[in-house]
């Protein structure tokens, strides 16, 4: 289509080529750069997609934002419906984040000099959008796009209502729509801004660790993992991301819409706040301006009756911006912070430690935060010699317990709609686990019991394509059970109980019966020392 004339925009070269479209460099006769983007889906080549297409993308021209792709025209030629935004020279997120030269220390962006400052801007510009009613609805690395100076435009704002497309309809691939899909919409709710909040959090957590918070070969398995799979904390794989931007990622990935931030404009506050936080221990990082924050310079009230060039007696300025009010009391302050630093010292690290461990015995995660930020930080920033290990394992139990709390109430929530999807998900967990057989039992099962049922045929489709998955990949056979030396410590454990006549001996051994009730090699071992 190179040389083409389209409305007003004469077609250039081709620059990407996805699952909707073509998209070209354009300019129109003023000479702008503008990205053409041609659908080429079936769908939108009917003749009433083509008749509502230019009017429910007018909507977008609302849009007036420095970090937000500007909407130009759309319109229909030959038979197939375009549109045109602004050229932005810069490269998008996902193709950023694939080149090389990533380490294990930073396998993502650099968290103080470009994660922070591409979540703030992409965060104002969906609230930009969202106080227009605007919602992204296909929020991915793909559309966040960065130039050389840092300044990011998101773009392709609310094409994905216009064309209409039903959750994962595109291919699996971990770095497309179905990676940063949120668990409400495969549930067949409606989109909302919590929506984009999700696929937010999902790609500032690619953006931090350099991969998607999930991988998965099918659709179905995509459905699974964002409904039900809690993704790994994101500093699990970038260690240095400091754990108030790890729990932000997280809280926007919540599964449950009502534990993420409100709006785009809360999420904000959070920014700012870990932004102040930060500076308190000495952090800074690269904070981009809000060019909604421009001073602007308003004339002086008159007062009733006052001429134009009456001069008056000029104000004395306030007491605290005369320089010589300013400098002593700055002096003064920088001396009394300076005596505490040198003979102050604060606690010494083995109360920091002490007065910890009432706090992380508790049950309430309000307490294990209080614990790591007003005892256990300092100490590991202060004495990084002392407790240093303990600290570690400290952090890894405040991770771990939260992780599992939340697990537990997101999956005490679940409340699968039928018996043939509650059974497809057991089975798909069983799969996940590595239990190859028992997942296989578990599906085939599914597809005999509700095959016949045309309520679940869904789910009795998905149990058969899971099978026809599972036959294209061989299991791994376990080790022999006597050499697995946590199996092998457990039954010496239960057989030293039951010498000394233990009643918990009992319980011991049921225990390892449960566990090990699909491995009949082990449960052999078990019988055997029982």
């Amino acid at each position: 289509m190179t040389g083409a004339k389209i409305g007003n925009w004469v077609v250039g070269p081709e620059v990407g080529r996805g699952p909707h479209g073509v998209a070209y460099r354009a300019t129109d006769d003023t000479g702008r750069a503008a990205v053409l983007k041609v659908l080429t889906l079936d769908a939108t080549r009917t003749p009433e997609f083509l008749q509502r297409f230019p009017a429910e993308m007018l909507s977008l021209q609302r849009m007036n934002h420095p970090n937000v792709a500007k909407f130009y025209a759309s319109g229909v030629h030959a038979g197939s419906a375009y549109y045109a935004s602004e050229w932005v020279d810069g490269t998008d997120l996902g193709t950023l984040l694939r080149q090389p030269g990533r380490t294990a220390d930073e396998p993502g962006l650099n968290w103080k000099d470009d994660l922070v400052r591409v979540a703030v801007q992409a965060t104002r510009a969906l609230k930009h959008a969202h106080h227009r009613s605007i919602l992204h609805r296909d929020l991915k690395p793909a559309n966040v796009l960065v130039t050389a100076d840092g300044t990011v435009k998101l773009t392709d704002f609310g094409v994905a209502k216009v064309l209409n497309l039903p959750p994962l309809a595109g291919d699996a691939d971990p770095w497309g729509s179905a990676g940063f899909t949120a668990p409400e919409l495969l549930a067949g709710k409606p989109f909302t801004k919590k929506s984009d909040l999700y696929a937010l959090g999902c790609v500032l957590y690619a953006a931090a660790t350099g991969r998607p918070p999930f991988a998965a070969s099918t659709a179905a398995e995509f459905l699974h993992k964002h409904c039900y799979t809690l993704p790994d904390r994101p500093s699990h794989v970038a260690p240095k991301l400091p754990p108030e931007l790890d729990d932000i990622i997280l809280g926007l990935m919540s599964k449950d819409p009502a534990r993420r931030p409100p709006t785009a404009a809360a999420l904000l506050e959070q920014f700012d706040q870990l932004r102040g936080k930060l500076e308190r221990k000495g952090v800074t990082v690269v904070w981009p301006p809000d060019p909604g924050d421009t001073a602007v310079t308003m004339p002086a009230l008159r007062i009733a009756g006052e001429s134009d060039d009456a001069a008056g007696d000029p104000v004395p300025p306030p007491l605290l911006s005369r320089p010589a009010v300013v400098a002593p009391l700055f002096l003064l302050v920088a001396g009394v912070l300076a005596y505490g630093a040198i003979f102050g010292g604060g606690p010494d690290p083995e109360s920091l430690y002490a007065s910890a461990q009432p706090l992380l015995a508790s049950d309430d995660p309000a307490d294990w935060d209080r614990a790591w930020d007003e005892y256990l930080d300092p100490l590991s920033r202060r004495h990084p010699e002392l407790f240093a290990k303990e600290v570690a394992e400290a952090r890894t139990r405040i991770t771990d317990r939260r992780e599992l709390r939340r697990a537990v109430e997101q999956g005490a929530k679940l409340k699968p709609r039928s018996e043939a999807e509650a059974a497809y998900f057991r089975g798909l967990r069983l799969a996940q686990a590595g239990d190859v057989s028992g997942a296989k039992r578990t599906w085939e099962s599914a597809v005999a019991a509700f095959g016949a049922v045309e309520a679940e045929a869904r789910w009795t489709k998905l149990a058969a394509d899971g099978v026809a998955e599972l036959a294209k990949t061989p299991g791994v056979a376990p080790p022999p059970a006597e050499t697995r030396p946590g199996l092998v410590d457990a039954i010496a454990r239960a057989k030293k109980l039951q010498a000394a006549g233990d009643p918990a001996a009992p319980s011991a051994f049921d225990a390892l019966d449960y566990l090990y009730r699909d491995d009949p090699k082990a449960r052999d071992l078990i019988r055997q020392a029982r």
